[in-house]
C-alpha cells in the first residue's frame, strides 16, 4: 500500500504545484520494518537449507533475487528511519527527497522475484511438503512462502487499487460539485430579518429589509449573497468553514 501513498503523492504533490503547510516526519512504518526482517530471516534460512539439494542451481537465482529485493528495501527503510522526526517545510519537499530514493526500485526488484516464484511454483504444482532432510525442508518451507507470498501480494493489491480509487473519488467529489448541488436553493439552519445596521460583507450593503443568513460558523451574511457564494466555493467567506447546505 505504500506504492500506492506514492503514487497518488508522486502525481499530485510534485506535478500539481500544490504547496502545504510544513510538518514533522513521524511515520514508524513498522510493518515495512517487519516485512523486511521477515525477509532477511528467510534468506538465512535457505542459504542454510537450499544449497544441500542436488540441483540448487534455481534455488541459488531465487535466493539471490530475493536477496537483492531485502537489500532495497532495508536501504530504503533505514532512509526513513534516518528522517524521522525531522522537520520538512512542505509535503512537496517530502516527496521529492522520497522520490530521490528510487522508491520505484522496489517495484522493479520485486516483480523480478514475482516472476521467479511463479515460475517454480508452475514447475512443482501441486507443491509437495516433505520433511526428512534440510533440501526437502527448504523446498517445503520456500513453498508455503511462495503461497504466503502470493496471498499477500494479491491482498495488498486490491486494497491499493482500492485506496487509490477511494482517493481520486474524494477529489472528483471535492471539484465537481453535484448537478444537484448547484442547482438547489439554498437554505441555511437560521434565516431572519433584522433592523440593526449590519454590512453584508459579500455585496457590502447595509440592507436590513433582506433576509440574513447565519452560518454553522456563526458569521452573517444576505441569504440571497451566500447562496450564491456556497453555490461556487462551499466555503464561509470569511473563516473558509465547510458549508454543508441543508435540503
Amino acid at each position: 500500500m505504500d506504492y500506492a501513498i506514492d503514487f497518488y503523492n508522486g502525481n499530485n504533490e510534485i506535478h500539481g504545484g500544490i504547496v502545504y503547510p510544513e510538518f514533522i516526519y513521524d511515520d514508524r512504518r513498522i510493518c515495512s520494518k517487519i516485512y523486511v526482517i521477515f525477509k532477511l530471516l528467510s534468506l538465512i534460512f535457505y542459504l542454510a537449507t537450499l544449497p544441500t539439494c542436488n540441483s540448487p542451481n534455481f534455488y541459488i537465482g531465487i535466493v539471490f533475487t530475493m536477496f537483492l529485493s531485502a537489500m532495497n528495501s532495508a536501504r530504503y527503510e533505514y532512509a526513513h528511519f534516518k528522517r524521522y522526526g525531522t522537520t520538512f517545510s512542505s509535503v512537496n519537499e517530502y516527496v521529492k527527497w522520497k522520490n530521490e530514493l528510487w522508491p520505484k526500485s522496489r517495484i522493479f526488484f520485486h516483480a523480478i522475484e514475482v516472476a521467479l516464484k511463479t515460475v517454480y511454483f508452475i514447475k512443482i504444482f501441486p507443491p509437495l511438503f516433505d520433511y526428512y532432510n534440510l533440501c526437502e525442508i527448504g523446498e517445503s518451507i520456500l513453498k508455503i512462502d511462495i503461497l504466503v507470498f502470493f496471498i499477500i501480494y494479491a491482498i495488498s493489491a486490491i486494497l491499493s487499487v482500492f485506496i487509490i480509487w477511494m482517493i481520486y473519488c474524494v477529489d472528483c467529489f471535492n471539484s465537481r460539485p453535484t448537478r444537484r448541488r448547484e442547482q438547489a436553493s439554498l437554505r441555511f439552519p437560521i434565516i431572519f430579518i433584522t433592523n440593526q445596521p449590519e454590512e453584508c460583507c459579500i455585496c457590502l450593503d447595509m440592507d436590513n429589509i433582506r433576509e440574513w443568513s447565519i452560518l454553522p460558523c456563526g458569521h452573517k451574511f444576505h441569504s440571497s449573497c451566500v447562496s450564491t457564494w456556497i453555490n461556487s466555493n462551499q466555503t464561509c467567506p470569511v473563516c473558509r468553514f465547510c458549508v454543508v447546505p441543508v435540503s
